[in-house]
């Protein structure tokens, strides 16, 4: 094959490709160039081995699912857990990252396949509201995550001035002492 044959053949691949970029033709962009500022022979060759180059393109990053239990499936309920995850994050918890990186499954935890979730997933975590019943309450759901089979550990995801004393240690023995499950509670 001449040499003139392989540059014509390589120039129409370069084209190609750059066609399915959305990027214009070389031939393109060589007419459109103004006659005041010609391109060089130096410089269409530049670009047509530029344009040859493989581009790299980076996957988006895996975000890290995280299941809650304790809140309703409404999208504002999902904004409340990547504020909470934000603030961690503020608070100097790496693990927290950037709330945008979970993907973030509210889930009943009466539900029939719960277990296939506790097996798909390893990160769950107990929405703990501060109201006047919250104990009694959140004590349901663990334990309905319990009899259904659901995980044996779930991050306390919680207001941020909620005392640790009270509530939060309450929720922790009962989940420990009754129903075999490890409730997270974070040091400040």
């Amino acid at each position: 094959m001449s040499s003139q044959d392989q540059a014509a053949g390589l120039r129409k691949w370069a084209d190609l490709q750059r066609q399915q970029r959305g990027e214009m033709p070389e031939d393109t962009l060589m007419a459109e160039a103004s006659p005041a500022a010609p391109v060089s022979q130096e410089a269409a060759s530049a670009y047509a081995v530029s344009a040859m180059q493989p581009t790299v393109e980076v996957p988006p990053a895996v975000k890290q699912p995280l299941v809650v239990v304790g809140l309703s499936s409404h999208q504002y309920q999902v904004n409340k857990v990547k504020s909470r995850l934000s603030q961690w994050s503020a608070l100097g918890r790496r693990w927290a990252g950037n709330p945008d990186d979970w993907d973030i499954h509210l889930v009943d935890p009466a539900t029939a396949n719960l277990p296939l979730l506790s097996a798909r997933y390893s990160r769950w975590a107990l929405w703990v509201n501060s109201d006047a019943d919250a104990f009694m309450s959140m004590y349901r759901i663990l334990r309905q995550v319990h009899d259904n089979k659901g995980p044996k550990r779930l991050l306390a995801l919680h207001e941020p001035h909620l005392p640790r004393q009270g509530l939060l240690d309450n929720l922790r023995e009962a989940a420990a002492s009754y129903l075999d499950t490890e409730l997270l509670l974070l040091a400040r």
